[in-house]
């Protein structure tokens, strides 16, 4: 069976991952949008906070629960691509616990859409949006970024795909990179 394209939307919580997958979604109603936090969530039958608030070493562990959970959510439809909205760390309160590549490489990612927009706007969405979410200073935030961006680059280089770095208002940019991606050759379902 030919499984459809995963595709990664990484970046800062405030980023505007969602508004682009939506953005996206729209245009292409044919993707499946996914949320990492989302499958684990109902994979662990916890809350976000739980899992975003946990100790480093168990939001370690909770990565690895992500293929698995990814799959079950697939089922039935392994031929839509996917468009899965994920962070490359996790801000735990006490420290950024990166995503380690060995879950970004057992996701079969297609490719990384990175949304790279400037820390001062990240901290304007948070300033009012209603979600909880960790305060950080511009400084932290501004770090943060400088974080994503590099794992981001580490992941595509080890994982040897594709990335584009954008904003969250950038669709046509990232339909014709979709459209790129969907133009390789398809991975068998293994």
């Amino acid at each position: 069976m030919i499984k459809g394209p995963v595709i990664a939307i990484l970046g800062l919580s405030g980023s505007g991952k969602s508004y682009l997958g939506r953005s996206i979604v729209r245009a292409r109603p044919e993707y499946l949008r996914l949320s990492a936090g989302g499958l684990l969530r109902r994979s662990l039958r916890t809350t976000g906070e739980k899992l975003r608030t946990a100790k480093s070493d168990d939001v370690r562990e909770n990565q690895t629960e992500l293929a698995g959970a990814l799959a079950e959510a697939r089922a039935g439809q392994w031929k839509r691509p996917v468009l899965l909205e994920a962070h490359s760390f996790i801000d735990n309160d006490r420290e950024l616990v990166d995503v380690p590549a060995e879950v970004m490489a057992s996701l079969e990612l297609a490719g990384i859409i990175l949304v790279d927009v400037p820390a001062e706007q990240i901290a304007a969405r948070r300033s009012t949006d209603t979600r909880k979410r960790p305060q950080r200073s511009l400084a932290e935030l501004k770090h943060q970024c400088a974080r994503s961006k590099s794992l981001a680059n580490g992941y595509a280089f080890d994982l040897g795909i594709p990335l584009i770095a954008v904003n969250s208002s950038e669709k046509e940019r990232v339909l014709t990179f979709l459209d790129a991606l969907e133009a390789s050759p398809p991975l068998e379902a293994g």
